[in-house]
């Protein structure tokens, strides 16, 4: 028998979203809010304007990954630079109230990443205060996404027991302590999180299949600082969850749960993948059942 003591997904406190590969017509549809993404240039989603609530800061530029965390003060400089820019721009979108923004690299040693390699946390802790005070001034928030754990070509079928993370390229935030702990130490009043429910399972790989589930919730365990989720499924216990699968909700095998948590946080709640509108519909009806 269906639990009718669910809230919709109409009814929701925050309005509920999928991408903008959906197009207007579909968004409109289902009465569905949107983000700018990376992929897509801010200054082109006039079309969007209405439904556009949120929009995602870049994180690389060329063949190099912005480091708001560099210990190089001039690519600092630069990598903040780029980001205020951008949203100065999402700004001029009249619906436009949060900012996603990656963590900075601690570690990246890309062939193509000449400058910015290192960072630190001290400087990452002053990079996001100067990004949240320019967002402060245009009345938008700023939240801070976990990011996926590289799991490369060279160690996609490695044991997770037997890879050296310290040797890897990585991002601050990778774990939900650290992820949360920065928003704390951040302490600024328009500073909160973006969890990505895909990325989460790409970092609960990195432990033994019994623990990945308590691995998981743990990004759960402080609901108030979460702002933004990027909602998403994937595979908590087979070779696709190494890599940032995007799964239709419920087609993967993040816990149920775990969904019925997300849905009832006081977030926005962005579905980041469209299929078709077939996969949609299955989605919304998996969502009013939670």
């Amino acid at each position: 028998m269906r639990n009718t003591n669910v809230t919709k997904y109409t009814e929701l406190k925050h309005q509920l979203g999928v991408t903008a590969k959906a197009g207007v017509e579909t968004l409109n549809r289902f009465e569905l809010n949107t983000e700018a993404s990376m992929a897509e240039d801010i200054d082109e989603m006039v079309d969007y304007s209405e439904v556009l609530v949120s929009a995602h800061a870049p994180a690389i530029v060329g063949d190099m990954r912005l480091n708001i965390a560099s210990t190089d003060d001039g690519f600092q400089k630069k990598s903040i630079e780029v980001i205020v820019d951008y949203i100065d721009r999402a700004a001029g979108y009249p619906n436009v109230k949060q900012i996603n923004m990656h963590f900075a690299p601690k570690h990246w040693n890309g062939l193509s990443q000449s400058e910015g390699r290192e960072g630190t946390y001290d400087l990452l802790i002053e990079g996001i205060r100067e990004v949240a005070a320019f967002c402060d001034r245009h009345d938008i928030e700023l939240v801070l996404e976990n990011n996926n754990s590289y799991w490369t070509d060279d160690i996609i079928d490695t044991p997770h027991n037997q890879v050296d993370w310290s040797e890897r390229n990585e991002y601050f935030g990778m774990s939900p302590e650290q992820w949360q702990q920065v928003a704390v130490d951040v302490d600024r009043h328009n500073v909160g999180l973006c969890l990505d429910s895909s990325h989460v399972v790409t970092y609960a790989h990195r432990f033994p299949e019994d623990r990945r589930e308590e691995r998981v919730l743990a990004f759960l365990s402080r609901p108030e600082l979460i702002r933004h989720v990027h909602w998403n499924d994937n595979y908590l216990y087979d070779g696709r969850g190494r890599t940032d699968s995007h799964a239709p909700l419920n087609k993967g095998t993040l816990p149920t749960e775990m969904h019925r948590r997300i849905k009832y946080l006081d977030a926005t709640l962005l579905m980041e993948h469209f299929y078709d509108v077939e996969t949609l519909e299955e989605e919304l009806a998996f969502i009013d059942s939670l």
